[in-house]
């Protein structure tokens, strides 16, 4: 009975080791934060296409749409510490960085839906319970189901609705500090998907409107803006311009134009 035992364990350990038979990847590490998440760094022992190191990261405990899928980064290493990108959405992701400060390392990872850094550090007790293989064979199963194709490809739909979810941040911003109802939009015609891939949409078109706010600043600037500002519209063009007519301000942006903040400053304080 014994013998049958030890037969079936040896069977079961040879099965599972063959199942990651060739698995190219070293030895990892996991880095924990104070909120419950970690991120699991496996490095591959293969190179991308243009010869820089890779790695898959393993991302839980954040409620973004990383958590549980291990995704392929490529490493850049540069003097001041190390940036692990993967592709998402169309661009590249800098999901985990790491800054070295006189020896002093930090480790900062970031994931979809959060606009600021979960600090992490290295866990070693995690570290060591890690599984490298598991990780791999569970990103060649995201691989072929099409999993990571979908979330690396460029999304228009997606990527409007979150610059207009920020630019309507701004629009709000600047309605409370003026106490006005100003409707504003953006003509998403002109934008480009290279533009909308490279830049911040919300940014550009938001100048005027945070000009605006800090003219509210002032009982005067507030009455005149309150009075003769009604919508906003936004657009980008070939030149930076700017109009009001009728209480209907104008905005035509350009990626390259630089100083568009104090731009529209100057343009309110002559124009309104």
């Amino acid at each position: 009975m014994r013998s049958i035992l030890v037969t079936v364990i040896a069977v079961g350990v040879l099965y599972g080791t063959s199942a990651h038979a060739g698995a190219p990847v070293g030895a990892g590490k996991v880095y924990a934060g104070s909120e419950g998440e970690t991120v699991a760094v496996v490095p591959l022992t293969t190179q991308d296409p243009s010869g820089e190191k890779q790695a898959l990261l393993y991302v839980q405990g954040t409620d973004s749409e990383f958590d549980g899928k291990a995704l392929l980064h490529t490493i850049n290493e540069h003097d001041k510490g190390i940036n692990y990108i993967t592709q998402y959405k169309g661009e590249g992701f800098y999901t985990l960085q790491m800054r070295d400060n006189r020896g002093s390392k930090k480790y900062e990872l970031w994931v979809p839906g959060r606009n600021k850094a979960l600090v992490v550090t290295f866990d070693e007790k995690r570290s060591q319970a890690l599984k490298a293989p598991d990780i791999y064979e569970q990103h060649e199963k995201l691989k072929k189901d099409g999993t990571l194709a979908r979330m690396a490809a460029f999304n228009r739909k997606d990527r409007e609705t979150a610059q207009q979810g920020y630019f309507t941040e701004v629009v709000n911003a600047m309605n409370a500090a003026c106490g006005t109802s100003v409707a504003a939009t953006i003509d998403w015609k002109s934008v480009t998907d290279d533009i909308i891939k490279r830049y911040s949409i919300s940014s550009y078109c938001g100048n005027p409107l945070e000009a605006l706010q800090k003219l509210c600043g002032s009982k005067v600037g507030k009455r005149v803006i309150s009075a003769k500002v009604k919508s906003f519209s936004c657009r980008f063009g070939p030149e930076l311009k700017l109009e009001v007519k009728d209480g209907a301000v104008s905005f035509t942006t350009q990626q390259d134009a630089a100083n568009q903040d104090e731009y529209s400053k100057q343009f309110f304080e002559k124009n309104l």
